[in-house]
């Protein structure tokens, strides 16, 4: 992953405000649902709402919206100049090279690397890298904000995250296996496309067409079933922690049961945590699938970092 964090480095400012939008969105939400945690104590305990609350809570709401969407912005600014400086670090190795290692170079590999592997590098960075940080950061800060709050409550009803947080690494690396394989299936395949353009006129002399056929169909069946059996694992397994990722909810409504009955916390406080428990357990269900598409992107960077060669930015003085 040198790559991405060169190309990372390379947009520093773009990569902070990114990063700070995210924090200050997961703040806006812990703060919002403190609002709305005393709005709802104050109507279960039939009080009149005080309006500067109200005007506190509608303040937050209006402030997280253009957080949200600023964050949206930067994540997709700082996505698109990303996949920007790989095509053009792609084109820029190419234009670098001298013409014996130019005339060396294999072509379908390259255009296999254009059409492919760049292709899905630049989708996972606009639909995936940022919301995989983003997902991390809720995490974190919900599940501190929920200790913060009721330490019983968020051990009890979280503690099997610890059991899917084992799941997801075992999961996500057979996933990640799969999707490996799948790749390397379609890179012989592109290649050997390549290969087939290049010997055209020597199957018509030798009329070997039917056998280069079955070559090909050979090559185009090994890279289907490897990409159908990705698919079949990442649903078998993505469906289980959808199931595992239900445990939290039942024992927080369990425990956060008794615990209004004893007067140990408040349906507020209850309803927040059930607000909030997809920032935990949601990010969980999903994580299987994200980490093998996180291992897929990692394999493609891999294929295009000596293919890239990313200009020094000089600062201005």
């Amino acid at each position: 992953m040198a790559l991405l964090v060169r190309m990372i480095r390379a947009r520093p400012g773009l990569s902070a405000m990114g990063l700070c939008a995210s924090m200050a969105s997961i703040g806006l939400s812990l703060w919002w649902n403190v609002q709305l945690t005393s709005i709802i104590n104050f109507t279960a305990a039939g009080m009149a709402i005080p309006g500067w609350r109200l005007l506190l809570a509608v303040g937050t709401m209006l402030l997280g919206a253009l957080v949200a969407y600023g964050l949206a912005m930067a994540s997709a600014l700082l996505c698109e100049t990303l996949t920007h400086d790989l095509r053009m670090g792609f084109a820029t190795h190419l234009n670098a090279l001298e013409l014996p290692a130019l005339e060396q170079t294999n072509v379908g590999e390259q255009v296999s690397k254009l059409q492919n592997e760049i292709g899905e590098v630049s989708g996972f960075l606009r639909n995936n890298l940022f919301s995989f940080l983003d997902d991390l950061i809720k995490f974190a800060g919900t599940f501190s904000w929920m200790l913060w709050m009721n330490p019983k409550l968020a051990l009890i009803s979280f503690g099997p995250v610890v059991v899917l947080l084992w799941y997801t690494t075992i999961s996500s690396r057979v996933i990640g296996q799969a999707a490996q394989e799948s790749q390397t299936q379609r890179a012989r395949m592109n290649i050997f496309a390549d290969a087939l353009l290049s010997v055209f006129p020597v199957m018509r002399l030798f009329d070997a067409a039917a056998m280069v056929r079955s070559e090909y169909d050979g090559a185009l069946d090994r890279w289907q079933a490897a990409v159908v059996r990705e698919e079949k694992r990442r649903a078998a397994l993505m469906s289980l922690s959808a199931m595992m990722s239900c445990i939290p909810l039942l024992l927080l409504f369990w425990v956060g049961g008794h615990q209004i009955i004893a007067a140990q916390t408040t349906i507020g406080l209850l309803y927040a945590f059930v607000n909030l428990s997809g920032n935990v357990s949601g990010v969980m269900m999903n994580l299987p699938g994200r980490i093998g598409q996180f291992r897929r992107f990692s394999v493609n960077m891999r294929r295009l970092e000596p293919s890239v060669l990313l200009r020094e930015r000089r600062s201005r003085p």
